[in-house]
């Protein structure tokens, strides 16, 4: 992932600068200038033209500077005058302090470098590979441009991605500590969004330290450089930061991972973890190659990381890890200048900061302050103290050995303590599923009660809708029923006035046919007793005829009989006859 968003292409860092908030500054006017020239001084000697590594003495000036002020006005007020697109070992140079007073400054450095991104992207496209942009100097310069440019161009990336990060996460420190317990397992609680978010981060920021440490090592080659020339030196010893801040981002995403893998599936996390294979392959192969180096061997222990990755899908594999840890040696110190005990007070005063960023009369007066005597007594003092911590180195490593064993101790038995806690939190998750088991059988059956008056309830809602439905009906009928009843009493009304008329008039008709009726009843039962005596004559006549009819038919059946007797007499004396 691109750490470039979308930003202005032109980035005035006057601007940036004069919104970064003063905190605190000296009271006496001699004082702010003595503490000013002093600083001024050792970033014009820690950031300059010179192929070699910055002196510690000067970047361990500027980072106290920051603890003097509480951030990082003055620091940023004085990169303004040293032109630093003018020659790219300077910002060459430039992006290692800025790293070390990141890592190192006052917990405001990182707050006030934040809004200051957008120009390290701009600084960044200036000395790409890639860019067109117009650089003095000749030939020379731009053979260093080719070697250094790369470098720069990574550098800077580098520093727009710690910025980036720090800006999304303000729990991590400039030097990625997370406080007293530096337990990243904690920070989050159970918030695995964020966790996912901030794994994704530490991978991207790693990814351009690897970026860097890759560019640098190609440009050794290429230069034929080694690391015992100043040339070498100037070139690796940005890598002392990235050994020490990769060390530390691997343990973190190491532990975010162990932690995503314990609450969400493994096919989730599938690119997460081949992110870490390779870029554990990429950082394994960084620290080899530190540690083949002389110039490494007397300034920091590199961490040595196993064969293998963690193995995420076991989870007992945590127990077999080990953080790597980076142990910066303590450098012999140097003759170094004064910084003087300055009085701090808090009124609002800024003239002295912002007039120093755009003056040209540096260093004040015209002149640097005379105190050969003072540096004189503090060279004595700091032989004296430097034979006292050369005798003091040896038990100085032996304790850092001490402190690096005590610190796998303490991880073995953080590890156990967290797999107590593991169990514990498991144990009070079961408890918490059977309550909510009992709960559920509770809220089962009042919901089930809840379903049947639901049921009911929808029962008798739905009877009513239907009784109502059937009642608008009834209302209709009932109203067309009235219609018709009305219609129906009118035409009986009429009816009944007919009936009236008619019967009436049959009553008049009655009275008037009456006689004609009653000798017409009489004159029709004289017919009907003549008829009568008639049918009465006609059944006798009948019943003696039938009588005659039945005497003739039993004459006939007798004379069938003597005939058929008769007949058969005959036929047997035929028989007879024939016979004799």
């Amino acid at each position: 992932m691109s750490v470039y968003n979308h930003r202005p292409s032109t980035v005035n860092l006057n601007q940036l600068v004069t919104s970064i908030p003063i905190r605190r500054k000296a009271a006496d006017q001699v004082e702010r200038e003595k503490f000013e020239w002093s600083q001024w001084q050792s970033a014009s000697k820690a950031i300059n033209t010179v192929e070699s590594p910055a002196k510690e003495k000067h970047v361990r000036n500027l980072i106290l500077g920051t603890f003097r002020l509480e951030g990082a006005r003055l620091f940023w007020s004085m990169m303004t005058r040293l032109q630093l697109e003018s020659h790219p070992i300077i910002c060459w140079k430039f992006c290692y302090v800025m790293h070390r007073v990141l890592r190192d400054g006052h917990k405001h450095v990182v707050h006030d470098s934040v809004q200051l991104a957008p120009y390290f992207e701009q600084l960044g496209k200036f000395w790409s590979p890639f860019s067109e942009a117009p650089l003095r100097g000749g030939s020379q310069l731009s053979a260093l441009r080719q070697s250094y440019g790369m470098m720069t161009y990574r550098y800077c990336r580098l520093m727009v991605s710690k910025l980036t990060f720090h800006e999304r996460n303000p729990t991590f420190a400039g030097n990625l500590s997370i406080g007293e317990h530096n337990d990243i397992r904690r920070i989050f609680n159970d918030n695995l969004d964020a966790y996912f978010q901030l794994c994704i981060e530490l991978l991207d920021y790693m990814e351009e330290i690897l970026g860097l440490v890759e560019v640098v090592f190609t440009s050794l080659d290429q230069s034929r450089a080694n690391s015992m020339t100043t040339a070498g030196q100037c070139r690796l010893h940005p890598l002392i930061l990235c050994i020490q801040d990769s060390s530390v981002l691997y343990d973190y995403i190491v532990k975010v991972l162990f932690k995503l893998h314990d609450n969400l599936p493994g096919e989730t996390l599938q690119g997460h973890r081949q992110r870490l294979i390779e870029q554990f392959r990429r950082l394994k192969r960084f620290y080899e190659q530190s540690s083949t180096l002389q110039y490494f061997r007397d300034l920091i222990k590199i961490p040595i990381l196993p064969d293998n990755p963690p193995n995420f899908k076991l989870k007992d594999d945590i127990k077999n890890y080990q953080a790597p840890i980076a142990i910066v040696h303590t450098p012999p110190p140097e003759p170094t200048q004064v910084i003087d005990d300055i009085l701090i007070d808090t009124s609002d005063d800024t003239q002295s900061t912002a007039s120093f960023a755009m003056n040209d009369d540096w260093p004040p007066n015209g002149h640097a302050p005379d105190r050969s005597k003072e540096i004189v007594d503090l060279e004595q003092r700091l032989l004296k103290c430097d034979l006292m911590l050369r005798e003091n180195r040896s038990e100085t490593d032996e304790l850092h050995r001490l402190i690096a064993t005590k610190d796998t101790e303490l991880t073995s038995e953080r590890n156990h303590r967290l797999q107590l806690e593991e169990q514990i939190r498991q144990q009070l998750d079961n408890q918490r599923r059977v309550e909510e088991m009992h709960a559920l059988e509770k809220k089962s059956n009042s919901d089930e009660k809840f379903n049947k008056l639901l049921e009911a309830y929808n029962k008798l809602r739905e009877e009513h809708i239907v009784v109502l439905r059937r009642e608008g009906e009834i209302k209709k009928q009932l109203a067309n029923f009235h219609q018709e009843h009305a219609q129906l009493k009118e035409a009986h009304k009429k009816l009944g006035e007919e009936f009236h008329r008619m019967k009436t008039e049959y009553e008049q008709l009655k009275e008037h046919n009456h006689e004609e009726l009653n000798g017409e009843i009489v004159q029709l039962r004289q017919t009907n007793d003549q008829i009568f005596f008639e049918m009465n004559t006609l059944r006798s006549q009948r019943e003696l005829f039938e009588k005659e009819i039945e005497e003739q038919n039993v004459r006939l059946n007798e004379n069938e009989n003597q005939r058929q007797v008769k007949s058969m007499l005959n036929i047997h004396g035929t028989h007879d006859h024939s016979h004799i």
